[in-house]
């Protein structure tokens, strides 16, 4: 079977936004789509295609054993295809059968995750500006207010006391105006980050597991494969009860679940990522990869006249 592969790395920017741009229109919205789109050339078997916005810069497929070809094209000769989250906007540019899980935007977003999981001590779910209020008036600080449909750690604000959402204060009414819901959770001081790699076809099968390196303030650096994990049994018994959920309400693909280790406890379930993962990425590649500040890495570092701040590097 050939499959055509497309690395529509925003996914979650499609669900918040309900965007209807076409696929081109959509990874030109942020250069990190633009990027991250040639990632299927890491991965696609020889006789697979991946189609692309721009061609990358000369000798980068030097070594690649898939077919390039541009959303532009006339593309015949595949029988499936391959993406990294489920997309309207590749619906609609395709062909070739692809069903979307009806319930998706629901199941993908943080909330979903929040309600079907244990929850830090003090976490909430809100929903208007006043329970944000109140919320702040109790428990010990630094607290984090995130959005349903971030990642990587971007999508959310660290208030350091009550008087810190006068900074944020404008885009979390912005999001309640837009019918959105918000997550509260205390800021707890890591002792590890891990995600676990699942594949949902009827029954929920374990890829592995990777451990996560993020910077003081949460943001995604480094995926590392063989890695000792504390608690990864117990954590792998207690989302099987979430799994099934999310399996029986229709759900079919990649998905992976983040967890943490703080004050040597575990907590199951930070949040469900219905796509594939740099950490899936990782255990595909059987190497430990980061993403950060480089001029060389394993992705083309510009594209025409845009330079990319970040790549992806194997170490």
């Amino acid at each position: 079977m050939k499959r055509l592969h497309i690395a529509n790395v925003n996914f979650e920017w499609e669900l918040e936004t309900r965007s209807n741009l076409s696929l081109k229109e959509a990874f030109s919205v942020h250069p990190n789509f633009l990027q991250l789109q040639f990632l299927p050339f890491l991965y696609a078997p020889e006789g697979d295609g991946v189609v692309v916005t721009h061609p990358p810069p000369a000798g980068y497929l030097d070594d690649k054993p898939a077919r390039l070809h541009l959303f532009d094209e006339t593309i015949t000769g595949y029988d499936k295809i391959e993406t990294w989250g489920w997309s309207d906007a590749i619906k609609r540019w395709t062909t070739l059968p692809y069903v979307i899980p009806s319930r998706l935007r629901e199941l993908a977003s943080k909330a979903f995750a929040f309600t079907h999981s244990p929850q830090l001590p003090g976490a909430k779910l809100l929903h208007q500006m006043s329970e944000v209020e109140a919320w702040l008036k109790v428990g010990p600080y630094p607290k984090v207010i995130k959005s349903c449909y971030a990642l990587a750690g971007r999508g959310r604000s660290i208030l350091e006391s009550e008087a810190s959402l006068e900074k944020v204060k404008s885009r979390v009414a912005e999001r309640f105006k837009r019918g959105e819901l918000l997550i509260g959770e205390p800021w707890v001081k890591r002792e590890m980050d891990f995600s676990t790699q699942w594949m949902i076809d009827g029954e929920s099968t374990f890829l592995g597991a990777t451990v996560m390196e993020n910077s003081e303030r949460g943001v995604y650096k480094k995926t590392i494969v063989d890695r000792e994990i504390p608690f990864l049994e117990e954590h792998l018994e207690r989302v099987k009860g979430t799994l099934k959920q999310i399996s029986a309400a229709g759900y079919v693909g990649n998905l992976g679940i983040d967890a943490l280790v703080y004050e040597n406890k575990l907590h199951p379930i930070v949040e469900i990522n219905l796509r594939k993962t740099f950490g899936w990425l990782a255990l595909k590649l059987q190497r430990s990869i980061s993403y950060e500040k480089a001029d060389v890495g394993l992705l083309p570092s510009f594209l025409e006249k845009i330079t990319f701040p970040k790549q992806l590097n194997l170490l």
